[in-house]
């Protein structure tokens, strides 16, 4: 039982150290983090390729400096359409699952230290948590919030994974479709397809939060 117990510190503790190295690079390097420099770095294996983009999405989620939109434009660059849409959504559920459960492991307490952080993130104590599919979903369509400190906010306060997964996965659909089209059409921006994956990925966002003002508007005459 000693024996188990050690191993299983060692390897948290060697995950931890790994990680921390990864992100410490990550970070250092963050000026040299772009779509170019992602294709350049991506070898010719297609199964390699997918590998690192995936390993880059849960960098991504511990480092907040990057832009999950890099990633899903690098996947429209690299891919085909149908794969790179496939591969931004498997990145995605990495990408908002681990800051979900980094949130969970560090409990309640957590969340008056995210605020402090991340003040924006305050509106998420006045959002009612009766339905969080739909809290997930509206929170990930607007995207004005910090996409990772969401993630740990609601999974230090409770939310349970499957309606916060779906919500998620949901919500940030039009934008991984949106960047891997933009992304794919990246060598002529002034194409039909990128000017309309660009309005699209405008438009439900500011449609979303006309939904929310209209709601809190109708919320308050009704109280």
């Amino acid at each position: 039982m000693k024996q188990k117990g050690l191993r299983k510190r060692l390897r948290t503790v060697g995950g931890i150290v790994f990680w921390g190295m990864l992100v410490l690079i990550c970070f250092l390097f963050r000026d040299r983090i772009s779509v170019d420099a992602i294709v350049n770095f991506s070898p010719d294996q297609p199964l390699l390729a997918v590998g690192i983009m995936l390993l880059l999405f849960s960098v991504k989620s511990l480092l907040f400096v990057i832009y999950g939109g890099i990633l899903y434009a690098a996947c429209g660059i690299m891919f085909s359409l149908p794969v790179a849409i496939a591969v931004n959504l498997a990145g995605t559920v990495l990408m908002t699952s681990i800051p979900f459960f980094v949130g969970r492991l560090a409990g309640r307490g957590f969340l008056s230290r995210l605020t402090d952080r991340y003040p924006k993130l305050e509106v998420l104590q006045r959002i009612p948590r009766k339905n969080p599919f739909f809290v997930s979903f509206f929170v990930r369509m607007i995207g004005l919030l910090p996409a990772d400190g969401v993630g740990m906010y609601l999974g230090a306060g409770g939310m349970p994974y499957g309606p916060y997964l779906a919500g998620t996965l949901l919500g940030l659909l039009p934008s991984v479709v949106a960047f891997s089209v933009m992304g794919m059409s990246a060598d002529d921006p002034s194409s039909p397809a990128f000017q309309i994956a660009l309005w699209v990925e405008i438009g439900l966002t500011v449609f979303a939060l006309l939904l929310y003002l209209i709601r809190k508007k109708r919320k308050k005459g009704n109280e």
